[in-house]
């Protein structure tokens, strides 16, 4: 009897210590972790030792908690952005869209053209084309590509051919390939600007 309440205790103390272990245990620091399971392609201030999580493929609990963990130790814009991309994913677009308002206000040029693509689809052209500019003005590529987008179709402004080639041609030129190819492509149905981070 003594042998199996001392088994039951050993245990039970096993498993508080494995559930108390650091989330680093796995030899990456909580920020690795985060960006291991959701950083973008676009945002060039990720680790680059890790390659890119697709859009659709984040894994939802591994960057939902370290993400949050990284946020919440004060990890900054680029955290507040990849907890955001974890909680889209998820279906919480209202607290993702916080979170990418946030990210956006701290100087994250990705965040802010994915801000402005669930503004634009909102009902608000005028504020989506302003953070388009500001991300592309920041040198952002995909926030040039928006941009681009925004002057050719007169999402939130006039439309403007000039200025559409012009910040199309910027983005190609900084590598994003789509916006060599989009007068090739129609405008989406719903009209929001693509390339989603």
């Amino acid at each position: 009897m003594i042998t199996m309440k001392t088994a039951g205790l050993a245990f039970f103390i096993a498993t508080a210590l494995t559930a108390a272990a650091p989330a680093s245990a796995n030899g990456l620091s909580i920020e690795d972790q985060c960006d291991a399971a959701a950083a973008s392609r676009h945002d060039r201030a990720r680790n680059p030792a890790f390659p890119p999580v697709a859009d659709g493929r984040i894994k939802l609990g591994v960057a939902l908690s370290a993400c949050r963990e990284a946020y919440n130790a004060g990890g900054g814009a680029r955290f507040a952005f990849q907890l955001a991309r974890a909680l889209e994913q998820g279906g919480q677009v209202l607290a993702a869209q916080e979170l990418y308002r946030e990210a956006a206000e701290g100087g994250h040029t990705v965040a802010m053209v994915r801000y402005g693509q669930l503004l634009q689809k909102g009902g608000d052209p005028a504020a989506a084309h302003a953070l388009y500019r500001q991300a592309a003005e920041a040198g952002d590529r995909l926030g040039a590509y928006a941009l681009g987008m925004s002057y050719r179709d007169g999402i939130g402004t006039a439309a403007d051919a000039g200025k559409a080639a012009e910040w199309l041609n910027a983005a190609a030129a900084d590598g994003y390939e789509i916006a060599a190819l989009v007068a090739d492509f129609p405008q989406p149905a719903d009209g929001v600007v693509d390339g989603a981070p």
